[in-house]
């Protein structure tokens, strides 16, 4: 949904100089108000405080979302918060071609203190390269519920790129997150019958603690896809060993990398996954040639799919193509998942999970966002907190899943609910192949949380973040391949991505000397919709260093950023 006003600043003298009127288009996007998950909402943008002698303005808003908490005593290691990153894109009118310019990434101050967080709320800062990218807004104090902060601020450096006397259109976005808190934590399954190639130490049982220093082997089972870190019983034989700070400190195989991202430091996760209609925001801020890359649908009408024949919706996938893109001219997208031309209505599938994505999509749009993707040892610190492992478990906790099919209601609606649910029973709620019913893709995101949900009911992990356990698989960066372990570094996005449509964070998987046009050193994780699950499980990982470039409508995307 679009929330779009004209704003007409008159000249006046700011600082003994005079301002020409400065004309701005303010179009804020977000999630409609609902009184369910998945609801962020940025409303009143307005820019003020024009300083034209530091070339700074502040884009005010106000921001409010349900199901927020900040626990007593954050930050410790059974203690956090939820937030919502916030950042802001801007074009600027050609008056010579009678045209919109490109989007870019608004840079804001890198110092906390210039932006204003409103009464009961804190921000933090996400800098990359010294400027900031967005920021992270959430609770100062104790406390559940809803939030809803008005006159929230944050001051954009425009005069990197922008004249006063320019015409400009700002888009804000926002994305709920979860912050993960610094500390040790444990990876693997208590023994070697997972069915599935997962993380243990070398005696196969009671899973690896991470912390700055790893004292004692982490292996990984053999599969089809891991470079051949294996171990077998009691031998030490080709182990597999991470040390904080990049060592061999046990003389065995590991990873040639201090500054891979272990899990252990405090980092931010998407509290869901990326949804259709964020991944439809998304393409709406590209050129044409970025359209025609990033979404596999270019002409007029076709639907999302794996390639540009797909006339109707597949697997759940509403996310279509409104108006075609030409050469650099942009076209347009929307949602439209009951297939009847009227876009972004009550029942288009907006707050569905994002499928028919490739990790060339994903990595795209975490570097679009100002985030990053996540390793599988950040995936099982996010699900299992600092606990114990426990045996075969969902990220729930419990080792039971579900047990029959569910049925849902108000398919493709903010409020698609479950109508049949196993609330009363110990059974982890979540989406994959024993609990399906009749759907065919994936569900709403956040679907089984509400205000009075257990862990258990809502399906989510002990931090509190969604959907782990199955709708659709999770790409990561695997341990189980050298371009993964011994490349990436936990480079964050710079808000842009280059001309043809790729990130091009030289360090993630699938960089190819210019940009990132593979995915070899990914790997799924997590389950999905059409799998059984056993493949949901925190620690299964047959699939944990599978390079896939393909989409599929069973595969989606989440994003991070290391905490500032």
């Amino acid at each position: 949904m679009d929330y779009t006003k004209k704003i007409e600043r008159k000249g006046k003298k700011v600082k003994g100089d005079w301002l020409f009127p400065f004309f701005v288009f303010i179009s804020v996007m977000f999630l409609p108000c609902t009184a369910f998950s998945n609801n962020v909402v940025i409303e009143n943008v307005s820019l003020i405080n024009q300083d034209t002698g530091a070339d700074t303005y502040d884009i005010q808003f106000d921001v409010s979302w349900d199901n927020s908490w900040y626990i007593d005593g954050a930050p410790t290691l059974i203690a956090n918060w939820d937030a919502a990153w916030v950042f802001a894109k801007y074009s600027v009118y050609n008056s010579g071609t009678s045209t919109w310019g490109e989007w870019k990434h608004c840079k804001l101050s890198a110092t906390d203190g210039n932006h204003t967080a409103p009464s009961g709320s804190q921000i933090d800062t996400g800098t990359t390269g010294g400027v900031g990218m967005g920021i992270f807004i959430y609770r100062s104090a104790a406390g559940t519920g809803s939030v809803n902060w008005d006159d929230a601020a944050v001051e954009w450096d425009y005069g990197v790129e922008i004249a006063d006397s320019d015409n400009v259109k700002v888009k804000v976005f926002a994305v709920e997150m979860v912050y993960i808190p610094t500390g040790n934590f444990y990876v693997g399954d208590t023994d070697c019958n997972n069915d599935g190639n997962i993380m243990l130490n070398a005696g196969c049982g009671g899973g690896v603690q991470i912390s700055t220093t790893i004292t004692a082997a982490l292996c990984t089972e053999a599969n089809s896809y891991d470079q051949n870190i294996e171990c077998t019983g009691g031998d030490s034989t080709g182990t597999f060993c991470i040390d904080g700070d990049g060592g061999f400190d046990l003389g065995c195989d590991g990873i040639e990398n201090a500054s891979f991202p272990t899990g252990y430091n405090a980092f931010y996760i998407m509290k869901y996954e990326v949804t259709q209609e964020q991944y439809v925001d998304f393409l709406n801020t590209l050129t044409g040639t970025q359209q025609t890359l990033r979404a596999s649908a270019d002409t007029a009408g076709n639907f999302l799919n794996d390639d540009d024949t797909t006339t109707d919706p597949q697997n759940r996938g509403g996310m279509r193509c409104r108006t075609a893109p030409s050469g650099a001219t942009p076209g347009s997208y929307g949602n439209d998942l009951n297939d009847d031309l009227t876009y972004n209505d009550t029942a288009d599938g907006q707050w569905i999970a994002a499928n028919w994505l490739s990790w060339m999509d994903g990595a795209a749009y975490a570097d679009w966002a100002g985030l990053r993707p996540f390793t599988e040892l950040e995936l099982e610190k996010a699900a299992r907190g600092g606990q114990a492992v426990v045996n075969d478990e969902y990220a729930c906790g419990s080792s039971n899943g579900p047990d029959g099919a569910y049925t849902f209601t108000n398919a493709g609606a903010a409020n698609e609910s479950i109508s049949v649910n196993y609330e009363a029973d110990p059974e982890c709620n979540q989406v994959d192949s024993t609990s399906d019913g009749t759907n065919d893709g994936p569900l709403r995101v956040g679907i089984f949380a509400d205000s009075d949900s257990t862990r258990a009911e809502s399906g989510g992990s002990y931090y509190g973040v969604m959907e782990l356990s199955g709708n659709l698989w999770e790409r990561s960066v695997t341990i189980g391949r050298t371009e993964g372990r011994n490349v990436f570094a936990g480079t964050h996005g710079d808000g842009l991505i280059n001309a043809s449509g790729n990130a091009d964070n030289s360090d993630w998987p699938g960089y190819d000397g210019d940009d990132v046009t593979g995915a070899t050193g990914s790997g799924y994780r997590g389950g999905t919709w059409i799998n059984s699950s056993t493949n949901a499980r925190v620690s299964y990982r047959s699939s944990g260093a599978y390079a896939s470039t393909s989409r599929s409508g069973n595969n989606g995307f989440r994003a991070v950023r290391t905490s500032p």
